[in-house]
């Protein structure tokens, strides 16, 4: 017997999620109203709870942006153009600097 797993969208599970956490509600009338199980509703309200705080962090701060996009210190795209950007530099200035021994070296 093939049984495929259920599959809800996230804009679903937000639904769900927040009107569970109505005053006026029972978590046990929304499960039965969705047809989904109590420790399902469970699941997503504590994933809810966990990532609900990221919405606030400051998108002017590009720290703590990356960090909310789940990037590791130093790691994030901006991060690594600056890198990137200053090994350019200096692969630029070691280039001159070895072209210049070079002439000396023929010279001398």
């Amino acid at each position: 017997m093939d049984t495929q797993r259920k599959s809800y969208t996230p804009e679903f599970k937000l639904k769900v999620v927040l009107e569970s956490m109505q005053r006026d509600t029972t978590q046990e009338a929304v499960c039965k109203a969705y047809g989904i199980s109590s420790s399902m509703l469970h699941r997503w309200k504590k994933e809810f709870q966990h990532h609900a705080a990221d919405i606030f962090y400051e998108k002017r701060d590009p720290k703590q942006k990356a960090q909310s996009e789940g990037y590791a210190p130093g790691e994030s795209p901006d991060d690594l153009k600056k890198i990137i950007g200053e090994l350019t530099v200096q692969n630029e200035i070691l280039k001159k600097a070895s072209g210049l021994l070079r002439r000396f070296s023929k010279k001398g």
